[in-house]
């Protein structure tokens, strides 16, 4: 190999949530693909309540990520957010779940009944919303408000509706954007996210939303004024005929239809072990079986 050529620092493309290389197979595909994508397999965490399922899933996004050539340190950014996700979740199902008898009582702490039902749902409740985020941030890591538009453009979807999802998308970006840049604000105060505890953590995540909702009012009003300056009016949803340029540069090819086709076959799958047959549900869990052994629930 060239020593030069390995040296040659990568070519990368700007998307939604960072950059990716050009070299990623995902850019082969047409740009309806990956908005087929987000739509069709984040319904696969609705349909599965088993956990040992949705952990296949997870590994299975994982696998894309790394075929897709996704920086992983991206999932690495949102690993306290995740964090703080599971302890909402974990709280608000176990303490405050409910009862109802039968349930198969752990502890009590005072008007609280804490049963393994409540902790068995919230285990699965994670699970199922884990799955769903990463196919989240696989679709904002490989995608670009463009492609957003040229796909829904491809399904003939308005041009005034495309282009409005197509700023919200983008919209995400700038506010990962301004959050990096207050973070970053921070360390150069001498502040040490590491060190703090992750009750700290959790509060400087919550003191972040004012800042960032100043940020994005201004950036909204500079996106208005630049869409004002360049002359760009929305004609309503039966505007006049647009001539999608750069739609023409793309085609639905044979790859793209075995893309979709086999989303749609999975999806079908799940549809059915889903509601004809226990497969898919909570019940059917050996992990779940084994985690209620241990406390002594079976």
């Amino acid at each position: 190999m060239d020593p030069v050529k390995a040296s040659a620092p990568k070519k990368m493309r700007r998307t939604l949530l960072g950059y990716l290389p050009v070299e990623s197979p995902i850019h082969a595909f047409h740009p309806i693909i990956k908005t087929f994508f987000l739509l069709i397999i984040s319904v696969y965490p609705l349909l599965i309540d088993n956990p040992e399922w949705n952990i296949v899933g997870i590994v299975a996004m994982f696998a894309i990520f790394f075929l897709s050539r996704v920086q992983l340190s991206i999932i690495k950014f949102y690993t306290t957010i995740m964090l703080n996700i599971f302890w909402i979740i974990f709280i608000a199902y176990t303490f405050f779940g409910g009862y109802t008898p039968g349930y198969h009582v752990i502890a009590r702490w005072g008007p609280i009944l804490i049963s393994w039902e409540n902790i068995a749902w919230a285990i699965t409740v994670y699970l199922k919303m884990f799955f769903a985020i990463l196919v989240i941030i696989y679709f904002l890591s490989v995608s670009r408000e463009r492609d957003v538009i040229l796909g829904l453009r491809w399904v003939r979807l308005p041009y005034v509706i495309a282009y409005m999802i197509g700023l919200a998308f983008r919209s995400i970006g700038l506010s990962l954007i301004d959050f990096n840049t207050i973070r970053e604000a921070e360390k150069a105060r001498a502040l040490d996210l590491k060190a703090l505890p992750l009750t700290h953590k959790i509060k400087k995540f919550g003191l972040y939303i004012v800042p960032l909702v100043a940020l994005a009012l201004r950036r909204t009003e500079e996106v208005s004024n630049a869409l004002d300056s360049r002359g760009f009016k929305f004609t309503g949803l039966r505007g006049y005929r647009r001539t999608d340029y750069l739609l023409s540069k793309y085609r639905f090819q044979s790859k793209d239809a075995a893309a979709l086709g086999l989303m749609l076959a999975i999806l079908a799958v799940l549809t059915y072990f889903r509601y004809f047959t226990p497969l898919l549900t909570g019940q059917s869990s050996a992990l779940l079986r084994l985690l209620g052994s241990w406390m002594g629930v079976y």
